[in-house]
């Protein structure tokens, strides 16, 4: 039977060892496959299956037949060792995978039956890695993505050292790179930084990178969920290019966009050093600068005016950036074209503090106060709406208010 004509069945485990060994003997192209097929079924099984099966043989199969064939491995190692005898052997297939799979759809079907199938940390975070470079290797990189979100879980649940864990997400982050996917290579870097914190050396220069890809893309608004990770605060106490970095940090939370055009003056060397971007950085510091007055407005007319003096453009170009503010996400709310305002109806704030907190209390007292003076309002007008009703029926009826 020629490799191209097997299919796999159920069957006695020894019957499955043969079938497989022979497939593979097919595939290397053995001369007789018989005793090539009773070498490797007498040996420790299912180590020496992985033997015979790597250098790119079993990776190499068709397509079609290739999530079957690995998942046939799978079964017999698990027979043979329990969760135990696969994941010893883990490592070693997903590598193969990696390095020969011509098929990426199917070879990463195959790691990711694996990586599921592997009850041990190591040789899961061993299965991911493999991911990560045939994902790369194929142009697939955006079957990853998802999982970038999830790698602080993932990474716990492996029981890897730092190192281990810093070099798997960092080799995430680098192939995104490579893709040109900065958004997401952005949030593997604060899915590391999650994950591994002050427990890796390389924590510093990933809070850095992070720090400057915030303020060079413009798709990315969300400031609070990098300026509160530990290691990014700690930049500021640092000296040199991480200093610089804690610097513009702090600039980036706090400044409105004239502080930001002061800032940018007084550390211009900084900040190319650092890459900065800074037309980029200074159409996003407008952007959160129209975020902070909408924060501070919220519910009140906020003429083009104002915004305009504040982000320093002219005030025919108001709506443009008002626009743009909206569609970020960073704000919510209505433009009067004829009044020339704009009311906002939500805000996002950079940064979630205790100045944030009072505000909102105060907030939330205000309301409560509308609340109570629409009380009576509300009683009487539902005292009225069942005196009319009992009008309407023809009929007497007491109605004592609540």
């Amino acid at each position: 039977m020629g490799a191209k004509d097997v299919i796999f069945v159920d069957g006695e485990l020894s019957s499955q060892i043969d079938e497989l060994a022979r497939y593979i003997g097919e595939l290397k192209g053995a001369s007789d496959v018989a005793a090539f097929a009773a070498e490797v079924s007498s040996g420790e099984v299912p180590r020496s299956i992985v033997e015979a099966s790597v250098g790119g043989v079993l990776a190499k199969a068709p397509e079609d037949k290739l999530e079957a064939v690995y998942n046939q491995l799978f079964a017999i190692a698990a027979n043979q060792g329990g969760d135990e005898g696969l994941s010893s052997v883990a490592g070693e297939v997903a590598r193969d995978i990696e390095a020969h799979a011509e098929s990426g759809v199917a070879g990463l079907r195959v790691l990711n039956n694996l990586y599921n199938l592997a009850a041990e940390g190591r040789a899961q975070a061993a299965v991911f890695e493999a991911m990560i470079g045939l994902a790369s290797r194929t142009q697939l990189l955006g079957t990853l993505v998802p999982l970038v979100t999830r790698l602080p879980v993932m990474s716990s649940e492996w029981g890897v050292g730092a190192d281990d864990s810093a070099r798997i997400i960092l080799a995430l982050r680098d192939a995104l790179d490579q893709a040109q996917l900065s958004c997401e290579a952005y949030e593997a870097e604060l899915a590391f930084l999650q994950a591994v914190g002050s427990a890796s050396d390389k924590s510093p220069a990933v809070a850095s990178s992070a720090i400057v890809r915030f303020a060079n893309l413009a798709a990315l608004c969300d400031l609070d969920a990098l300026a509160s990770l530990p290691s990014v605060q700690e930049l500021s106490q640092r000296a040199g290019a991480l200093g610089d970095a804690g610097s513009l940090l702090n600039a980036l939370l706090s400044s409105d966009y004239r502080q930001w055009l002061e800032f940018v003056a007084a550390h211009g060397e900084q900040l190319k050093a650092l890459g900065v971007d800074v037309q980029k950085a200074s159409d996003k510091m407008r952007l959160l600068t129209v975020a902070s007055i909408a924060a501070d407005s919220l519910g009140q007319g906020v003429p083009f005016a104002v915004i305009a003096q504040a982000i320093d453009v002219a005030e025919a170009e108001v709506e443009v950036w008002i626009i743009d503010v909206i569609r970020s996400g960073l704000i919510q709310g209505k433009m009067n074209q004829v009044a020339r305002t704009l009311l906002p109806t939500r805000s996002t704030y950079r940064t979630f503090g205790a100045d944030q907190w009072k505000l909102l209390g105060e907030r939330l007292e205000q309301w409560k106060a509308s609340l109570e003076e629409l009380q009576p309002v509300i009683s009487n007008a539902k005292l009225i709406a069942q005196q009319q009703a009992v009008q309407m029926a023809g009929t007497s009826h007491v109605t004592i208010k609540e």
